[in-house]
């Protein structure tokens, strides 16, 4: 019953999630300033052209691609260089030549990965596209659809999905070009337009879209199944079964998300190996679990379909850095220079909440450092926004909130031990992890006035960030000396518990798996439910906080 307690929490924060998203603040004007900044005229006629001149068309970039392996050396030579200078609108070009049979294609390809320059910013492109999906100016669609491809992977793809979406319907009809595009060569473009086409309320034309479900390119059916199934479509999720025994482990999550959601308690036990007999004998349990319980499945629990991305946000405590990795490990952005970064938050419109312990202060940024608001407040450890926009902050002796204006609404000072840790729930309540100096630590519970209902002991012996609270009131702890993650009932009892070296924080995933980062091994690394590690991150120096979305 564990496993399904997990889940109705879970569906609680992606409700909630999905909340806060809707309720996003309208960032016209800092778009309208990223892109003067950037040289960008914020016109209709200004946002259009930006579109249609951000690099070559894609069959000028196939053609280079080809030309790598080209019989004449001076060939191939101006082709790599042609396509460094494009910089990030061949990557995904580049990338797919990687599956060459031709192994000059493959090494040049190689190299040019690795040297790609830098094209529009990933800032620069979201703001344009959020400013379209506003505007709808005629065209939209097309300039859009065109440059999909260049996006993908990038951390501007979301926004740009997100604008296609946006202008798929007009006048009650579906736009002309992502129908067309339905059928066209590029995998990204067909799989982006099924996606707008759904996400966009294309419903006379979503026969058109279930044919993607059966797509040659897993890509293609991924996104597609994941579009359908936000919309309740049943025949979606025996696609995305099928894909468990196709991509790689790595790529599970998302779906596991899913239908882990729908199955609650009745899930079959996890993957045990990411060869390719233990992925299908993985697809082929949930496609039994599927044929007992599909008809009775609660389709309801499909609307958070997709909302999963599988980007890892990570604090570097030692480099003063904050960055966020998509599933194959690359880098989307980073802010460096923070002064002893303990915790973060990410929040709506590309920004980031951080408390910097040494730089006594706790900061709003956006992805490029840049701050838009700030509070100064001595050794901060956590810092938390919440729902109503007030930010919540703890320190050694105390917690607070304070409001936009950082203005103090709370406080609540401790003054027979030390805070740790600590989070306020969205019902009000305060979780902290205290000591008073002695070897071992207590769990707090108070309630929104401060006053103290539940307390148990937890041998945590690292500070800094939040304890993590699951919506059913259990507790995940990070107990360093004993080499393990810990989970606790409300009273403190312990349900559920995996070894993992000296670690310093631990939060609960949607797909029921646990991000742990450690103290001593530099890394962040993802448990399943029996212990066992799936994922991993690696770094220089320590990795204090991780979460992932």
């Amino acid at each position: 019953m564990r496993r399904k307690a997990v889940w109705l929490c879970v569906a609680a924060v992606a409700l909630a999630a999905g909340t806060l998203r809707a309720a996003d603040e309208d960032t016209r004007a800092d778009d309208e300033r990223v892109l003067k900044q950037a040289g960008v005229a914020s016109d209709d006629a200004g946002l259009l052209g930006f579109f249609h001149t951000s690099g070559p068309s894609e069959d000028d970039i196939r053609s280079l691609i080809k030309r790598l392996g080209d019989d004449s050396f001076e060939a191939r030579e101006k082709a790599s260089a042609a396509l460094v200078a494009l910089g990030p609108a061949a990557e995904p070009y580049l990338r797919e030549a990687l599956k060459s049979g031709d192994a000059e294609i493959v090494r040049r390809a190689e190299e040019c990965l690795k040297r790609v320059g830098t094209g529009p910013s990933a800032a620069v492109v979201s703001a344009a596209a959020r400013l379209l999906a506003r505007r709808k100016p005629a065209g939209a669609a097309e300039v859009l659809l065109a440059y999909a491809p260049k996006a993908a992977g990038e951390a501007s793809e979301e926004d740009v999905r997100a604008a296609l979406a946006a202008v798929a319907v007009r006048d009650g009809k579906a736009a002309p070009a992502l129908m067309k595009a339905l059928e066209d060569r590029s995998p990204a473009r067909r799989a982006a337009a099924a996606v707008a086409l759904a996400r966009g309320g294309a419903r006379d034309q979503l026969p058109a879209v279930r044919k993607l479900l059966q797509d040659a390119e897993p890509s293609v059916r991924l996104q597609t199944a994941f579009a359908l199934a936000a919309l309740k479509e049943k025949e979606a999720v025996p696609v995305l079964i099928d894909l468990l025994g196709t991509l790689p482990r790595a790529r599970h999550a998302p779906i596991e998300e899913l239908l882990y959601r729908l199955a609650e308690d009745k899930a079959p036990d996890g993957l045990a190996g990411d060869d390719e007999a233990a992925r299908k004998k993985y697809r082929d349990a949930w496609a039994d679990w599927w044929k007992a319980h599909g008809d009775k499945a609660d389709l309801a629990k499909l609307a958070e379909a997709g909302r999963f991305l599988g980007y890892t946000m990570l604090v570097l405590l030692d480099a003063g850095r904050i960055l966020e990795v998509d599933v194959d490990g690359k880098t989307r952005w980073q802010i460096d220079g923070l002064e002893f970064p303990l915790d973060a938050q990410r929040l709506p419109g590309d920004r980031v909440l951080v408390a910097e312990y040494n730089g006594g202060r706790v900061t709003e940024r956006d992805r490029k450092g840049n701050i838009l608001w700030e509070k100064r407040v001595q050794e901060p450890l956590a810092a938390q926004r919440l729902a109503n926009g007030n930010t919540f902050i703890a320190t050694r002796s105390e917690i607070l909130e304070v409001d936009r204006n950082g203005k103090q609404v709370f406080a609540h000072q401790r003054t027979a031990d030390l805070i740790m840790k600590a989070q306020k729930s969205d019902k009000g309540d305060i979780a902290l992890i205290v000591t008073a100096g002695g070897p071992g630590a207590d769990f707090v519970r108070l309630d929104a006035a401060g006053n103290q209902v539940a307390a148990f002991p937890v041998d945590v012996k690292t500070s800094g960030g939040r304890i993590e609270v699951l919506a059913n009131g259990h507790v995940l702890a990070p107990l360093k000396d004993q080499n393990k993650v810990v989970e606790y009932d409300a009273a403190g009892k312990k349900v559920w518990e995996a070894e993992f070296q000296q670690p310093v924080a631990a939060v609960r995933m949607a797909n029921g798996h646990t991000l742990v980062t450690s103290y001593q091994d530099k890394r962040a690394v993802e448990l399943d439910g029996t212990g066992k590690q799936v994922w991993e991150f690696k770094a220089d120096g320590r990795v204090t906080r991780a979460w992932r979305r």
